[in-house]
């Protein structure tokens, strides 16, 4: 009789606990949905570009769309200065062309869309240049000196794979040699 006793007793608590863990799995998956509620991952390229200069309202449509979103993040890696020149990808990769000569046709392709590459003073390792913040544009003040040989970069080494990245964060100003 104890036995039976016993026995109904379990056999409550077992169907308490899969209850109770049944409501668990029921209210967490139902609070938490999957993937894109907005097809913000298919919308066409130019309206996700004009979120571009306003990041704010971006990060609150991902939220709202359930879309996970790096946009305004701090690339992290390792914090360098590095002297060298800044030029456009197309060019390099395919004919290693840079430098003063091809200042225009360098500005000229990045502005068009072609990756902009950092190439090293020191050993000549050529870095795809990314901007220190997710989804931040890269300045003016960065892009006007494409093609200019000698010029300082701080910011993050990063890599991918066998893909090395240089996170910019700022270009050191000349120093006036004339001052002081």
């Amino acid at each position: 009789m104890a036995d039976r006793a016993m026995a109904q007793r379990a056999a409550r608590n077992r169907g308490v606990w899969l209850r109770l863990l049944s409501s668990v799995l029921v209210l967490g998956f139902g609070s938490f949905q999957f993937g894109d509620r907005n097809n913000l991952n298919s919308m066409p390229f130019t309206e996700v570009a004009s979120f571009a200069s306003d990041l704010a309202k971006a990060q609150q449509l991902a939220k709202q769309g359930n879309v996970e979103i790096l946009a305004g993040r701090q690339v992290r890696g390792e914090f360098v200065r590095l002297r060298g020149e800044l030029t456009d990808g197309n060019c390099y990769f395919e004919s290693h062309v840079h430098a003063y000569d091809h200042a225009f046709c360098g500005k000229l392709c990045v502005a068009a869309g072609s990756p902009l590459v950092f190439i090293a003073d020191q050993g000549g390792q050529v870095y795809l240049v990314v901007t220190a913040r997710n989804a931040v544009r890269i300045g003016d003040e960065v892009l006007d000196v494409i093609g200019v040989p000698g010029i300082v970069i701080r910011g993050k080494l990063v890599a991918a794979n066998q893909l090395k990245a240089f996170a910019l964060e700022a270009l050191d100003k000349p120093q006036n040699r004339n001052r002081p």
